[in-house]
């Protein structure tokens, strides 16, 4: 084994050996959610938080060991960190995480990673550089439902795909908007907020398709600078569907399904958050028995998050710690290159 192999050889087993010191920028309504994988794993240690909003520091509930900061580089300048969770507003990702890459630490980045794409690859060239890693929230692919489909779709166990839907039919009141989330070039619109996991799990399953038709709608919030409605139709090649995603509905979350009619078949994954298996039907009996027997096998139906007047997608973050090394940020490439592909077909750029 050369220097340079073994180099490399040692530096993957201390960072499988380590333990990771954290420090949290942003704590807003998902760090709970970070907090309590956070907590479940004894390979991660919270030390420090960061938010720029006095009164969230405050009211967060963190030991007293746990040091609090309103500037995030003071926080990874003094605190003995090598790991920055950065659940900042989505335009701030870049600049956080760039930091936190140049000062030692490797970075877990909440949804959307970066608002623009092409930031990807400046932020690995980064990492690259200075030796570190990056990962990317990807949390709903961990959906036992989502898992089982995947298993089957690769392993071409459901034919050939001849078209799909995805529909999310989700609510928010007028105060989602109060804060940065109504501030286009700070949150990014919807797709980017609400219909990112969504879209991911399209990708994730089918790989990325193009766009052939797209069109926005402020429906509800007709005062807001973001678009509450988004249809389009996506290309495949060799087939193609439709994809719904608002906001407006009333009077809570209704939906969010992805549906996949095969040459042998029909599945459809559903419930408010693609948690749960909502039909199947194939070409015989003893198929239909055998994928819904698959399917439905250690299928734990995870609630979606609740965030008091609406709910999000499915909690799964203690169980992406654990499994961090497969959300490595080129995970998350098609989806946001869709997303800003299906924006330039409506002439909108949130960057």
């Amino acid at each position: 084994m050369t220097a340079q192999l073994q180099k490399k050889w040692l530096n993957q087993l201390e960072k499988k050996l380590m333990t990771y010191n954290i420090g949290v920028v942003g704590c807003g309504k998902i760090f709970s959610r970070h907090f309590e994988a956070i907590n479940q794993n004894k390979k991660y240690n919270l030390v420090s938080v960061c938010d720029t909003d006095e009164l969230t520091l405050l009211n967060i509930r963190v030991p007293k060991n746990v040091k609090k900061y309103k500037n995030y580089r003071n926080m990874i300048d003094k605190e003995d960190i090598n790991f920055v969770v950065i659940a900042s507003p989505n335009a701030f990702h870049f600049d956080h995480c760039i930091y936190a890459l140049e000062n030692g630490c490797d970075a877990l980045i909440e949804k959307p990673a970066v608002l623009n794409p092409k930031n990807l690859d400046i932020l690995q060239t980064v990492a690259s550089n200075h030796e570190q890693k990056i990962y990317a929230v990807l949390q709903v692919r961990l959906n036992p439902a989502v898992q089982n489909l995947k298993y089957l779709i690769d392993n071409n166990l459901i034919g050939g795909i001849r078209g799909f839907n995805l529909t999310q039919r989700w609510q928010r009141p007028k105060e989602y908007f109060d804060d940065w989330r109504g501030k286009p070039k700070i949150g990014g619109g919807i797709l980017h907020e609400c219909g990112i996991h969504y879209l991911d799990i399209l990708c994730y399953l089918l790989g990325k398709p193009s766009v052939a038709h797209a069109k926005t709608y402020n429906t509800k919030h007709k005062n807001v600078d973001i678009e509450d409605t988004l249809y389009a139709n996506l290309d495949f090649g060799e087939y193609g569907g439709n994809i719904e995603i608002t906001i407006a509905s009333e009077p809570h979350n209704l939906e969010c399904s992805l549906s996949l009619l095969t040459d042998i078949g029909y599945i459809k994954l559903g419930g408010k958050a693609m948690n749960v298996v909502e039909d199947i039907k194939f070409n015989s009996e003893e198929k239909t028995i055998q994928i819904n027997n698959f399917m439905n096998f250690n299928n734990k139906i995870v609630s979606p998050n609740s965030y008091g007047s609406y709910a999000g997608s499915c909690p799964n973050h203690p169980n992406l710690y654990n499994n961090i090394e497969n959300f490595n940020l080129q995970e998350t490439k098609k989806v946001l290159q869709l997303i800003t592909e299906i924006y330039d077909y409506c002439k909108i750029q949130y960057f």
